[in-house]
């Protein structure tokens, strides 16, 4: 009886504590340090339909950068592909035995990633917020966009960027915004936190 009863109370405990965190909307994490993020919903979304986890079981450390290879895995996971590895000499810094391999090569495959001039991705690399938008945009499946109004909606951003047409796309479509002063800094690295709440207004721009 004794040992029934140990048995219950940890399973009680372990009950009470699995999911720490709520969010306005009900969602459950049990990330202390997401707690009153301004991306706490989408992170936890993302976090409820299995594509991010956290750095332990308590912390999701939303301010840190994401890297290339991290941002293609939870793109690919949210769309709900059935990932493979494909047999590919697209990048020459993408070993076959790297954790990202199957999930970059087969975005590769797909047409939603490409590498640089030199035949590499640079997995490792934070992603900036500029090849974030691209990525997203490639695989919303939206072309095409007026861009003369970037050069007065940002004032670091011009409509001959190579990334200009796509983070028009992304503006008018509502999935991506500025900051305050009237910057996008494209060329920041983009934090676990951005990069969870451009994907789920991408997500939902997508499904309408």
């Amino acid at each position: 009886m004794k040992k029934f009863l140990t048995l219950v109370l940890a399973f009680s405990t372990l009950s009470s504590t699995a999911f720490a965190e709520s969010t306005a909307t009900g969602c459950e994490h049990p990330f202390s340090d997401v707690s009153g993020h301004w991306a706490e919903e989408s992170i936890c979304e993302l976090y409820s339909s299995g594509v991010v986890s956290g750095y332990s079981e308590k912390t999701f450390s939303p301010n840190s950068e994401m890297t290339r290879a991290e941002f293609v895995k939870i793109l690919v996971e949210s769309l709900g592909y059935n990932v493979y590895a494909v047999q590919s000499a697209a990048f020459t810094d993408t070993a076959t035995d790297a954790w990202y391999y199957a999930v970059v090569s087969f975005a590769h495959s797909k047409g939603l990633v490409s590498g640089y001039s030199d035949n590499t991705f640079h997995p490792n690399s934070s992603i900036t917020r500029a090849e974030a938008v691209e990525l997203l945009v490639n695989a919303s499946g939206y072309s095409n966009a007026d861009t003369s109004n970037l050069n007065h909606e940002f004032y670091d951003v011009s409509s001959q960027d190579w990334y200009a047409t796509s983070l028009a796309i992304a503006l008018e479509n509502g999935i991506v915004q500025g900051y305050g002063d009237g910057s996008f800094r494209p060329s920041n690295s983009i934090t676990r936190a951005e990069a969870c709440e451009m994907l789920v207004r991408a997500l939902g721009s997508i499904l309408q």
